[in-house]
């Protein structure tokens, strides 16, 4: 997945930290080579606990996230991609078609990138139209023999819970319903809740558990069960815990948690012309 340069000047820069390599900005220690290693030997420990049928589902709790990060460098607080070497690490042990569904509010450029030119990874993302880092566009639809596995949704401000309702029912599911992966995929973010100070999508907890609970029925439709979700962004701990929460007792098919952080003040955004966009672009 990584190119032997980029691992190299994570080495050699972590070797001389406190430094910042990347704008947005990213900033290593001494240990953050160590911590970006583990964090995707656990993702790979949980994806292949998944695979070998030890357990249904997973959910990778790990830091540093990834979803930024491309073959060839580091960036938006990411080192290694984790979910992008989990995909293809399933492919090598026979899972030839993975879908990968990306929830954080920042575009995964990195695992864009990636993939963009192969048609066996489906990559889809959901984000905040014109935010860090300046990637997703609608045309954005992949290269090559991979043109059209990639799907870009950017979303107005304000898009709440029941926008990311339509998103799973009329853009996922026809989707992933096309491709039938053997293995779904999530870039967990959850930045997009509404108090999160990095963004403003206005997700909630119960938006969080409706969407979790979508794409796990997806995987028990079309691939035997298989997913694997994968922390990303997620910038205040209170909402970070109660995204967590709601995503894993999505995944255990239990009731939502209590929201304990509330709803933002109702402020529908009609995303119809988006819906339309995407669904005429990728023959929905």
């Amino acid at each position: 997945m990584h190119l032997p340069e980029h691992l190299d000047f994570l080495r050699r820069a972590c070797s001389q930290a406190p430094a910042i390599i990347d704008y947005a900005p990213t900033y290593v220690s001494p240990r953050s080579y160590d911590c970006a290693l583990e964090a995707a030997g656990a993702t790979l420990a949980v994806l292949r606990a998944v695979c070998d049928n030890a357990v249904g589902r997973g959910f990778a709790a790990i830091r540093p996230p990834g979803h930024h990060a491309t073959p060839e460098r580091a960036m938006g607080f990411c080192l290694l991609n984790n979910i992008a070497i989990a995909a293809r690490e399933a492919q090598r042990s026979g899972l030839e078609r993975v879908m990968i569904v990306d929830f954080d509010v920042h575009h995964g450029n990195g695992t864009q990138a990636a993939f963009e030119a192969d048609p066996t990874v489906l990559y889809l993302s959901t984000h905040q139209h014109g935010i860090y880092p300046g990637t997703g566009k609608f045309d954005e639809r992949g290269t090559g023999p991979g043109e059209g596995f990639t799907v870009n949704l950017p979303l107005p401000a304000g898009a709440g819970d029941e926008a990311f309702a339509r998103i799973a029912d009329e853009i996922i599911a026809p989707l992933a319903a096309r491709f039938h992966p053997d293995l779904l995929l999530v870039s967990a973010g959850y930045d997009a809740h509404w108090v999160d100070p990095l963004a403003n999508l206005q997700l909630t907890t119960a938006g969080y558990h409706r969407l979790s609970a979508s794409v796990v029925a997806l995987a028990d439709d079309l691939c035997d069960g298989r997913i694997v979700f994968v922390l990303e962004g997620g910038y205040d701990p209170a909402a970070l815990k109660e995204g967590i929460l709601a995503s894993t007792s999505a995944m255990l098919g239990t009731a939502p948690p209590v929201d304990r952080l509330g709803a933002p003040r109702p402020s529908p955004v009609d995303i119809s012309a988006v819906l339309l966009a995407a669904t005429a672009l990728h023959g929905l």
